[in-house]
């Protein structure tokens, strides 16, 4: 079957990857460039232009470039500033790279390029003397440190591996989440293709260190209809200062959430911080005996399919749930934390199968950009010393997430 040809402009044709990539997971389509040489200008889109690739991306969830090799990095910020017109200049992550060791966020020894401070550099391996940056050892997590029950050496020597851990990129304290993150492959594994096992059994072949998204929108429609109504009447509560709070924590081997409770940090041994500033998605406030909550609902709105819900959770980093009855307007609260983890870890892995997984295929030159508000994604791949080089970019923006549905 044909891939299926989206609104296009004289600049580019937008067609949707093949059946056999999309499966049954609403995500991926191709922007092709039309110019001689191929390269992104965003300084020659149009109005016009904007507006497909907009929707585009709204519809599709991830849209990929090829052949980008040589891009401007100041020009990933001017692409990201198409679908956030409230984006602020500024990673997300904050103006400086995350290295404070009590955060799991470091854990990837990433850099920043002295040229773009915006553009993130992460992947595996060593690199000397790239675009300005001295030194670097960069780190490609896997489950030997996050898991409770990291893959055996048979499991490694059979070339399984493992969805690292499932989120979106947001820093969930006083920083608001890009709405679109971009990432560009300077250098890429080669390496023989590896395998992930699935709790029924299944088995997906995908590439070694391939990006796997999942759309919020299909587990969003895979819910229950209970589900599906206590998502849209129901906000997560993250935890303070949550990549740090979890730095101790292991994972479900299926990257979705955290095994067991009790081995979170302390509140006096995190970082500063304040209620106020905690999971910084103003959507809903509730008042709450201790302090003032700001909570997002776990059902977003898709402002290109406004009737088209996404759930979204970062499920390693739930503190407690707030659900509220449309009928009387009572909110009840979820606080018990073993609780809160279970309720979502049963919403959020019903799509988490092979048919509802879109595994990205990395060449190098790829320009990848996703809805950061409308699906989930995880690393894979047991890379050993291997060398991998990526740029990423999710800017912060102004304006928080909508959710699916106003509530009184």
């Amino acid at each position: 079957m044909p891939s299926a040809i989206l609104p296009s402009s004289p600049l580019f044709t937008i067609q949707q990857l093949s059946p056999e990539l999309r499966k049954d997971t609403l995500i991926g389509a191709e922007v092709l460039l039309n110019n001689s040489d191929g390269s992104i200008d965003p300084s020659t889109f149009t109005p016009d232009n904007i507006s497909i690739l907009r929707q585009a991306l709204y519809e599709n969830s991830v849209l990929v470039f090829r052949k980008q090799q040589g891009i401007d990095p100041l020009a990933l910020e001017q692409l990201a500033a198409i679908w956030d017109e409230d984006m602020i200049n500024v990673h997300s992550a904050g103006k400086d790279q995350v290295r404070d060791p009590r955060s799991i966020l470091s854990r990837n020894n990433g850099a920043r390029l002295p040229a773009a401070p915006n553009v993130q550099v992460i992947g595996n391996g060593e690199f000397h003397n790239y675009e300005g940056l001295e030194y670097m050892n960069l780190r490609h997590v896997d489950s030997a440190e996050f898991h409770a029950e990291p893959l055996t050496e048979d499991e490694l020597a059979d070339g399984q591996t493992r969805f690292y851990r499932w989120h979106q990129d947001a820093p969930l304290y006083e920083n608001l989440p890009g709405k679109v993150t971009l990432i560009h492959a300077v250098v890429v594994p080669k390496l023989p293709n590896q395998k992930i096992k699935f709790q029924d059994g299944q088995e997906m072949k995908l590439q070694a260190g391939s990006t796997a998204f999942i759309s919020g929108a299909k587990a969003f429609q895979l819910l229950t209809p209970e589900e599906q109504e206590f998502a849209l009447n129901t906000t997560v509560q993250y935890a303070p200062r949550a990549y740090e709070w979890i730095r101790n924590a292991k994972a479900t081997s299926d990257g979705l959430g955290i095994v067991k409770v009790g081995a979170e940090a302390k509140e006096e041994d995190l970082p500063p911080w304040t209620w106020d500033k905690v999971q910084a998605f103003p959507v809903r406030l509730h008042l709450c005996l201790r302090y003032l909550l700001i909570a997002s609902q776990m059902a977003w709105k898709n402002p290109g399919k406004p009737s088209q819900p996404h759930l979204q959770i970062l499920g390693c980093c739930v503190h407690s749930l707030r659900t509220t009855d449309t009928k009387t307007g009572a909110v009840t609260g979820i606080d018990d934390l073993a609780e809160t983890r279970r309720i979502c870890y049963e919403m959020q892995r019903k799509v988490v199968k092979p048919q509802h997984v879109y595994a990205h295929h990395w060449e190098e030159g790829d320009l990848v950009i996703f809805h950061n508000y409308g699906v989930w994604h995880s690393i894979t791949g047991q890379l050993g010393t291997t060398q991998r080089l990526m740029w990423q970019v999710t800017m912060r923006s102004g304006k928080e997430p909508e959710p699916a549905r106003i509530n009184p």
